[in-house]
């Protein structure tokens, strides 16, 4: 059973609301996750404020984990499943936030400006992981399982690229101590961050008992 098959009918408010603070997490995290790593790879000023954005992530989290409390006390046979998918879930949606303020953080570090060919690699992996917002979101709510493994599938691929990023910057003789420091530092937040919209779209692409689990569908084709 997956989340998909709750999406399809009508909720009780409390749930319904939660799936709209979810929403505006995931926009939340989006928004931070454009601003901090332009910063790093465009070298662009930071002009959001990403702790009073980050606030609004925790804020919803907040909220969510008191109305799916409150709904299970009111009602706790009515979208069980979903409640406790929700519950989970919502974990990984905060954590976006604070990556992109890791992310944000190592940019600083930086002595300065980024450019260069190992930069242009980190970007290609960046915006595959920023084209996964929107989709991820959209995957959600309307309960698309094809968009879900889509996103599961990329990131399985993300991990790989970030790994062979991570070890060309370990064998580069073009790089300053500094520059190495906050590239990988940064590869890994991205990565991470990836591996977090992978567990939240599990919940749509996958069963219940394997929810923010790797996928495991290539065996089964």
């Amino acid at each position: 059973m997956n989340l998909f098959n709750f999406l399809t009918g009508s909720r009780p408010p409390l749930v319904e609301q939660s799936m709209t603070d979810l929403g505006v997490m995931l926009d939340t995290a989006d928004s931070m996750f454009a601003a901090a790593t332009n910063s790093l790879l465009d070298n662009e000023p930071l002009h959001v404020d990403l702790s009073t954005q980050d606030d609004i992530i925790n804020e919803r989290e907040q909220t969510i984990r008191r109305s799916v409390l409150e709904h299970i006390l009111a009602d706790p046979r009515a979208e069980l499943s979903l409640s406790l998918l929700l519950v989970s879930i919502v974990q990984d949606a905060e954590r976006l936030g604070d990556l992109a303020k890791s992310i944000a953080k190592a940019a600083d570090l930086a002595s300065s400006p980024r450019m260069g060919r190992h930069v242009e690699a980190l970007r290609e992996i960046r915006d595959r992981v920023q084209s996964a917002f929107p989709r991820v979101r959209r995957s959600f709510i309307v309960g698309d399982a094809k968009v879900g493994r889509v996103v599961m599938d990329e990131h399985a691929q993300t991990k790989i690229d970030v790994g062979d990023f991570l070890q060309r910057l370990a064998e580069a003789d073009d790089l300053t101590s500094n520059e190495a420091v906050v590239l990988s530092i940064s590869a890994r937040m991205i990565g991470r961050t990836s591996s977090h919209l992978s567990n939240i779209v599990s919940a749509v692409a996958l069963p219940f008992d394997q929810v923010r689990n790797a996928p495991n569908w290539a065996d089964n084709d």
